[in-house]
C-alpha cells in the first residue's frame, strides 16, 4: 500500500493518505523500489513454523515477483511461473539494473530488462 504525506484539513498536522493499494500477495517479502518502480516478491510460503519441516513444505506455492508503477499502483510485470519454489527469507537485491531473489531450493533467479 501506498501513502502520501498530506496536512489534516482542521488541525494542519501531518497525515498519511492512501494513494493505492496492490493485490494480495501470499507471504510477501519487504519490498524494494529502484527508478519507480515498486519491486514486491509473493514468497508462497506456509506461514505454519510449528512442528517437523515436512509439514512446513506443504502448502507451499511458487513464488511471484511483481513490478508496479510507484505512483499509480499499476502492475508492470509479473514473473508468472517463472520461479518454480517457493522462497523463504530471501529478500531482493538489485545492482547493475538487476533483481535478484533465491528459492527455497537455492536456485538463484535474475529478472532485468530485455536487451540489457
Amino acid at each position: 500500500m501506498a501513502f502520501k504525506l498530506a496536512a489534516d484539513a482542521g488541525t494542519g498536522k501531518p497525515v498519511l493518505e492512501p494513494v493505492w493499494i496492490s493485490r494480495n500477495l501470499k507471504v510477501p517479502d519487504p519490498i524494494v523500489i529502484a527508478n519507480g518502480v515498486v519491486f514486491a516478491l509473493a514468497t508462497g510460503e506456509n506461514v505454519n513454523q510449528r512442528g517437523q519441516m515436512e509439514g512446513r513444505l506443504r502448502n507451499t506455492q511458487p513464488g511471484v515477483l511483481y513490478a508496479l508503477d510507484a505512483h499509480t499502483g499499476r502492475e508492470l510485470y509479473n514473473s508468472g511461473k517463472s520461479i518454480t519454489s517457493w522462497v523463504h527469507f530471501s529478500g531482493l537485491a538489485i545492482a547493475e539494473s538487476l533483481l535478484f531473489s533465491v528459492d527455497y531450493e537455492s536456485q538463484v533467479y535474475c529478472f532485468g530488462l530485455m536487451g540489457r
